[in-house]
C-alpha cells in the first residue's frame, strides 16, 4: 500500500511509461538533488483491476497481511488500540469530484522493509475513507523517512456500450486504482541503498495487490 517505491532517474522532468492492457499511465519524478542524488522522489501508477471496489478496497486496508505479498515488506501491523472512527466527514468522490459525508476509520500501522543490508522500521498514520480512499502519513521523525504520504483512489469503472470488459469474467464490477507516493529520505545513505534495490518494486506493486485479490477472489 504506502511501502515506499523508488525509481532511478536521470532527469528531473515526469516521463510516461509504457501503456498496456488495463494499465493507465506511470509516471516518475526526481526533485531537487543533493550530491547529484535526489533525496525526494514522486511517483504515479494506475491500473484496472477486474474486481469490484470494495474487494479492492479491502485488499488495501488489510495491513496487516502486507508482509504475506507486498514485495520487500517483512513486517506489517495494526498497532493495537490505534483504530478509531470519525463520523461523517467530508471527503472528495474521485469519480463526482464532490465531498461527501463518510465514516473515517483511522488507525497506526508499522512497517518493516527489508533490503540488504537494512531492515528499517517505519509507523504510518492511515485513514481509511471508505469505499473510494485510503491514505497513509509516515509518522515524523523515522530513521528511514523524513516525509512520506501515499494516496490510494478507488473508481468504478463501467464498460461503456459497445466496449469490451477488461476481464471475461466481469462484466461491471471493475475497479479503476489510482496510486500516488511523494516521500523524502531522511538520509543520503538511504536514498544511495534505496535507489539501487527499489527500481525492481517499483514494477511490482500494483501487481502484488492484484495478485493478492487473485489469491482471494479467484479469476
Amino acid at each position: 500500500m504506502f511501502l515506499v517505491i523508488v525509481r532511478r532517474l536521470v532527469c528531473a522532468s515526469a516521463k510516461p511509461r509504457g501503456r498496456g492492457g488495463g494499465r493507465g499511465a506511470r509516471y516518475f519524478f526526481t526533485l531537487p538533488t543533493l550530491g547529484g542524488l535526489s533525496l525526494r522522489k514522486q511517483h504515479q501508477d494506475s491500473l484496472v483491476f477486474p474486481y469490484s471496489r470494495e474487494q479492492v478496497f479491502q485488499v488495501v486496508a488489510d495491513v496487516d497481511k502486507y508482509s504475506e505479498f507486498v514485495p520487500m515488506c517483512v513486517g506489517s501491523k495494526v498497532l493495537p488500540g490505534s483504530l478509531r472512527t470519525d463520523h461523517q466527514v467530508l471527503s472528495m468522490n474521485p469519480e463526482t469530484r464532490r465531498a461527501e459525508p463518510i465514516s473515517r476509520r483511522c488507525m497506526q500501522a508499522e512497517l518493516v522493509v527489508g533490503y540488504p543490508p537494512f531492515n528499517e522500521r517505519y509507523t504510518s498514520s492511515v485513514e481509511l475513507e471508505h469505499p473510494w480512499r485510503i491514505v497513509a502519513t509516515a509518522t515524523p521523525g523515522g530513521a528511514m523517512f523524513k516525509h512520506m504520504r501515499t494516496v490510494w483512489e478507488f473508481v468504478e469503472k463501467k464498460p461503456k456500450q459497445g466496449e469490451a470488459p477488461v476481464s471475461p469474467f466481469v462484466l461491471s464490477a471493475n475497479t479503476l486504482v489510482l496510486f500516488s507516493i511523494e516521500f523524502e529520505f531522511a538520509s543520503l545513505v538511504h536514498a544511495q541503498t534505496a535507489s539501487l534495490v527499489f527500481d525492481h518494486m517499483a514494477k511490482r506493486n500494483l501487481a502484488a495487490y492484484l495478485g493478492r485479490c487473485q489469491h482471494l477472489h479467484g479469476r
